[in-house]
């Protein structure tokens, strides 16, 4: 596998990979419990089983470059335990913003320090972030509701810009404990604060999303 970057960066990006794919994984399957219907049950069950389609691929690039691809991942399983810690949804349409909020906010993390890498692993990595339907599925569910009921949608953006607000933190801290990954990024011939730009292409994305469930505000 061609490595441009630093091993050891690269390392430190397939254990964060893997690490978002299995908390998906989790938040997806729990979300399928509380499914109220049978239809979302099976639909959600779907995306959730996806979420770990790619890890033998991510272990595979691990042990190429000599990483126990366990302790890679388990590296970053603190930050991922944060965002339920601190964002308990109180209802289904909580739940959905939540899921939909957070895991798109880490998806646009995992593009941005993925844009410069090897051939190789950046298929593996269009791979993971390829469309799973979530998005499909929750502006469909929310979407009618939300414009029906405005005081719904009201309490919705602001539990959305909570869950933003964490997702984002979340993604502060991992830059900032593994500094090294910024070093991944693409040269744009931009000056300045290369996890600034990270954070600017995260805000534009969660802003993005948030106009599609019936214009919410980030």
């Amino acid at each position: 596998m061609p490595a441009p970057h630093d091993p050891a960066a690269v390392v430190d990006l397939l254990g964060l990979h893997a690490a978002i794919q299995l908390a998906a994984f989790t938040r997806f399957a729990k979300d399928a419990q509380h499914a109220p219907d049978l239809p979302g049950q099976v639909t959600i069950s779907r995306i959730a089983a996806g979420e770990l389609a790619h890890l033998d691929q991510l272990e595979r690039l691990s042990t190429e470059l000599g990483a126990d691809f366990y302790a890679a991942t388990g590296a970053w399983a603190h930050l991922m335990g944060d965002l339920d810690r601190r964002t308990a949804p109180g209802d289904w349409s909580e739940r959905l913003v939540k899921t939909y909020v957070a895991f798109g906010v880490f998806a646009d993390l995992q593009r941005e320090l993925s844009a410069d890498l090897g051939e190789e692993l950046g298929a593996v990595v269009a791979d993971i972030l390829a469309d799973n339907g979530y998005t499909d599925y929750v502006v469909a569910v929310l979407g009618p509701v939300i414009a029906a009921e405005p005081q719904l949608g009201a309490r919705l953006a602001l539990w959305g810009r909570r869950v933003v607000g964490e997702a984002l933190g979340i993604a502060q801290r991992a830059l900032e404990v593994r500094p090294q990954l910024l070093t991944l990024l693409p040269a744009d011939g931009a000056a300045g604060d290369g996890a600034g730009r990270v954070r600017h292409q995260l805000s534009a994305g969660h802003a993005r999303r948030m106009a599609r469930l019936d214009g919410l505000t980030a």
